[in-house]
């Protein structure tokens, strides 16, 4: 299974904001069959490295890249009316990957997700809360 990880998810666990978004990370982490994934151009991993400043999910971030939790992939040309353009790129790189999640709190994603049904390229994109994807994963 992939997951795109929203920016939200690692920031949120770093502040101690959400419980259940460090006890997301740390799933994925030790389950060996989830992969993150992220664009061959590298703009998600340059906005997580810009977010994320505190030791233990710096650490976290480091031994996944490191283990190959965290691999490239391509993305989409796709434009969704409406949408944080910040945050496409998410959704680009989860429209070309098969069985992909993409997981935040963020509510420009919950709020897509409410229209996703509507859009049928978006059909199969599947967007979870970080409650969510740990009662799924």
């Amino acid at each position: 299974m992939y997951l795109v990880v929203d920016t939200w998810v690692w920031e949120k666990a770093q502040r101690g904001e959400s419980l259940a978004s460090l006890e997301l990370l740390a799933k994925i982490y030790r389950k060996c069959e989830y992969r993150i994934i992220y664009d061959y151009d590298g703009e998600i991993l340059d906005e997580y490295k810009n977010h994320i400043r505190e030791l233990p999910i710096i650490r976290m971030f480091r031994l996944m890249t490191q283990t190959g939790k965290m691999i490239p992939r391509p993305k989409s040309n796709i434009e969704i009316k409406d949408f944080d353009k910040s945050d496409l790129k998410f959704i680009q790189v989860a429209i070309t990957t098969p069985n992909t999640l993409i997981i935040s709190g963020n509510s420009d994603f919950l709020e897509l997700k409410k229209r996703l049904e509507k859009n049928k390229k978006l059909k199969e994109v599947k967007i979870l809360t970080p409650e969510e994807a740990l009662n799924v994963l």
